[in-house]
């Protein structure tokens, strides 16, 4: 890893941060451990995590056997326990991190099982009106609005451990008119809200984002990058056709919210980054099979019979595409060629081979 390895290896955090994590998980071998968390991409995690003093860090998972590294739910392996690391309020972590944060282990599947709990025993339970009984209106409401507030943000995040971004519906009371005319507004425009939010989360993805944190992007990354949010945007769109959102929309504009004109232009961004990703993801294909024998290539000076037909197909894209043809998407996909070049390079021939010809 060169000096920034060393000075990694000098700071107690980081010690700290891989002995814990490996005392977790001990049912791997050190050798499979140390392949699967001495990576560039896990090193750029744990220090994003270290370094930041905002909200955005606050916590730090470690997932699966192979060991996923993130501060984000979407990442997190879908098998097998995870540990968080949580710091006590937002800051850079200094030479003892363990007075800084805390360290707990979440079991497979937790998640899911408080969003079945919640559902099934405690709204049911706290929305009964023999329940409610002395409670007041106002504490009624509040708890109501908190408790669906909590439902929701519990289904977002079942949704980002699978990699999906589910848009969390009203309670059905709400949807079916059942409820109190004075609460259904304000919880019809706080799930707007929540949408708004989720969506915009995925429309400001951005490919160049690896570049820019300084690691290392190979195409495939690319590739897999719109294949996501493809999935996404697709996902989002496919609900916000749903009986759900529009009967939520239907009661807001007979109710003349300000929110339904906003909410009407970004589900019109939403339906033209979907196109754009769509059609990313069906030219970018194209070059699977050639970037994967890119990097499987074993002889490198045979890497140039590659090139011909590989540079043939992005011509194609970039005259046939109506998205991937600006010079932005461009760079980005030359880029991360490169880095394959690179890393084939150094692999063909290391920095001590050269140093000995001198």
């Amino acid at each position: 890893m060169g000096d920034e390895g060393e000075q990694r290896v000098a700071d107690p955090k980081f010690d700290w941060i891989k002995n814990t994590i490996r005392q977790n998980f001990i049912h791997i071998n050190e050798q499979k451990f140390d392949k699967a968390y001495d990576t560039e991409e896990q090193m750029a995690e744990i220090e994003q995590w270290c370094d930041g003093d905002d909200d955005a860090c606050r916590c730090m998972m470690v997932s699966g056997d192979a060991l996923t590294i993130t501060h984000t739910l979407d990442r997190m392996a879908g098998k097998g326990k995870a540990i968080v690391f949580i710091k006590h309020e937002p800051c850079s972590l200094g030479k003892e991190p363990w007075k800084q944060c805390a360290v707990t282990e979440v079991p497979a599947g937790v998640v899911e099982n408080i969003e079945l709990l919640l559902n099934e025993i405690y709204l049911p339970l706290l929305s009964n009106p023999h329940v409610q009984e002395g409670w007041g209106d106002v504490v009624s409401k509040e708890l109501g609005e908190r408790l669906h507030g909590f439902i929701a943000n519990v289904g977002i995040a079942v949704g980002q451990t699978k990699g999906q971004t589910c848009l969390p519906l009203p309670p059905p009371e709400i949807l079916e008119g059942t409820a109190e005319k004075k609460n259904v507004i304000s919880l019809l425009e706080g799930a707007i809200i929540t949408w708004t939010k989720q969506i915009k989360n995925v429309l400001k993805l951005d490919p160049e984002t690896p570049l820019k944190r300084g690691l290392n992007p190979t195409p495939e990354v690319e590739i897999e990058f719109w294949k996501d949010k493809a999935a996404h945007l697709n996902s989002i769109f496919e609900q916000l056709q749903g009986a759900g959102v529009r009967k939520t929309l239907r009661v807001l504009e007979q109710n003349k919210s300000t929110y339904c004109a906003t909410f009407a232009s970004l589900c019109k961004e939403v339906f033209v980054a979907r196109l754009e990703a769509n059609d990313n993801t069906k030219y970018l294909r194209t070059l699977e099979d050639w970037f994967n024998q890119l990097q499987a290539e074993g002889d490198f000076p045979n890497l140039d019979s590659l090139f011909k037909p590989m540079m043939h197909i992005i011509l194609l894209i970039w005259k046939n595409s109506k998205h991937y043809n600006t010079p932005a998407r461009l760079v980005v996909l030359v880029r991360e060629i490169c880095n394959v070049l690179i890393a084939q390079a150094c692999a063909f021939i290391n920095g001590e081979t050269i140093f000995a010809l001198v």
